[in-house]
């Protein structure tokens, strides 16, 4: 039997960055599955546009044109979609741009400048927009946030900026729905992989026709959207997001080595159980990777009443 269809009839939604590339895509699905939807993108032609493809298909939507980079601009964003579409429901944290330059051609100026303008948009974006929201969620004891990280977090040369800060992202993620929990709110993080208008040429790569077949916005809004929706049981999860294939990221731990009188050479000589993942565990939480990881460290059970290794 053919499960039911998806919708989000009655919510109101607000994606940032939406006037192009993966943000349009998230907001065109969701207007498409029934919610009213608020365009956020300082390229106003650029947003008033996408509202025209949802009006124009019968959906709900309204534009808007502030920057999320400052307080005020969030602030502004949060009062016009109440406004205009009353309660907001969701939020999908997704503006953003990019600035490759290598850290080895930093100055202490240009470098102290882009980490800047990359923290401004990408770490303290999503909470501008989130301060004042977050209390009405809390009220109201329903809300779904998905920030936007990127695979750039494994390491990619040139993106030391970018990078430092989807990361952070993450960790947000991560104590937003920690707290958000006793509260009907979920917080999660996707890495979406997608090619766009602004992505290179990969015609020519070994990958580049599967690429451009495959890893596309339209591929990838399906799993940021069925992350905003209510019946989406994880909260406090990182996704990556490659076109059609979705999987979650594991922040894992190892068993590692106690020693109660370290040296460092007892570290190099116990190394290979250091960085073996073979037993890991993961961790839900601070308290829970102390309380399942390094608390039975101190104390183990005996061999009788071992338990096996938790695994997610």
């Amino acid at each position: 039997m053919a499960s039911s269809p998806l919708r989000f009839d009655g919510r109101t939604a607000i994606v940032t960055g939406a006037g192009q590339g993966l943000g349009r895509d998230y907001a065109l699905l969701l207007a498409e599955r029934g919610a009213r939807v608020v365009v956020n993108d300082i390229a106003a032609q650029a947003a008033d546009g996408v509202v025209d493809e949802i009006t124009a298909a019968g959906g709900t939507a309204v534009a808007d044109h502030h920057s999320v980079t400052t307080p005020e601009g969030g602030v502004a964003l949060a009062e016009q979609a109440q406004e205009a579409l009353g309660p907001v429901h969701i939020v999908i944290n997704n503006a953003g741009v990019n600035r490759a330059a290598e850290f080895s051609a930093m100055t202490p100026e240009s470098g102290s400048e882009l980490f800047g303008e990359m923290i401004a948009i990408h770490l303290l974006g999503p909470c501008h927009v989130l301060w004042p929201l977050w209390p009405a969620m809390v009220e109201q004891g329903y809300g779904r946030v998905v920030n936007i990280a990127s695979g750039a977090v494994w390491g990619l040369r040139g993106q030391a900026a970018y990078a430092a800060c989807k990361a952070g992202v993450m960790g947000l993620t991560r104590t937003l729905a920690r707290e958000g929990r006793y509260h009907g709110v979920q917080v999660n993080c996707a890495l979406p992989w997608a090619v766009t208008d602004q992505s290179p040429d990969r015609s020519g790569e070994e990958f580049g026709p599967i690429i451009d077949t495959h890893i596309t916005p339209e591929n990838v809004a399906p799993a940021v959207i069925w992350l905003a929706h209510e019946e989406c049981p994880s909260t406090g999860e990182s996704f990556t997001v490659d076109g059609p294939r979705m999987a979650r990221l594991g922040w894992v731990a190892s068993q590692g080595h106690t020693d109660l009188a370290p040296t460092p050479e007892s570290y190099r000589d116990h190394w290979d159980e250091v960085i073996d993942l073979t037993n890991f565990t993961v961790p839900k939480s601070t308290n829970d990777h102390m309380r399942n990881t390094v608390m039975p460290a101190f104390a183990p059970p005996s061999p009788s009443t071992a338990e096996p290794i938790r695994r997610q």
